[in-house]
């Protein structure tokens, strides 16, 4: 192994560990020297690969999370540009409702510890959902010149359809009961029949 791979290996170590003991006893609460014995490595190494420390590793754990979540909404982009408006949103609630559960830990930290995020941080959260908000009211301006959906504020719609997504991720984060359940395939289905047909043209 390369010295390279291995400082590669050595930085997610820590940010693995660091992804554990947050979710566990919060950030603030975390030690360096508890984030690195769980790590298996010296405070030394610790603040070699990140100088800054604590805020260091969160800003670097919260950009992973932001750019792999990118990186899956971006894969599907040109497939979804030509699906019925129907699939379009059934695929971007089952993203929702994946990405939700794989970075269930991080998301947990980000709302614990919202007063320690820095603003680069929240930057990337909201750049986040403004790129698939703006994609998505792209989307549906194309299919209003297609004739499949009515005039409207496009804008607006997409942002009232991500901020549902938004919600019903949150309440299934917390067991909270609000809403439909997005992660049931029946009453998603529902939902989205009923947005749809409020797009249409004669909706």
């Amino acid at each position: 192994m390369s010295r390279a791979d291995q400082a590669q290996e050595t930085k997610q170590k820590l940010l693995d560990a660091a992804l554990a003991l947050f979710a566990e006893q919060g950030y603030s609460k975390t030690s360096i020297r508890a984030l690195a014995r769980r790590a298996g490595l010296s405070d030394g190494i610790l603040y070699h690969h990140f100088p800054d420390g604590k805020q260091e590793i969160f800003s670097v754990l919260m950009a992973q999370g932001v750019q792999q979540a990118l990186s899956v909404l971006n894969k599907v982009n040109h497939d979804l540009e030509q699906a019925p408006l129907a699939d379009v949103l059934n695929t971007l609630c089952e993203m929702s409702v994946a990405l939700f559960s794989k970075h269930r830990e991080l998301l947990k930290i980000m709302m614990r510890e919202s007063e320690n995020m820095q603003l680069n941080e929240i930057h990337m959260i909201s750049a986040l959902f403004e790129t698939r908000e703006h994609w998505l009211a792209d989307l549906l301006a194309q299919r209003h010149e297609q004739g499949n959906v009515r005039l409207m504020d496009f804008s607006l719609a997409a942002q009232q359809f991500m901020a549902l997504n938004l919600q019903y991720g949150l309440a299934g984060l917390f067991n909270l009961n609000i809403g439909c359940d997005m992660a049931s395939p029946e009453t998603r289905a529902q939902m989205i029949a009923q947005t749809v047909m409020l797009w249409s043209p004669a909706g």
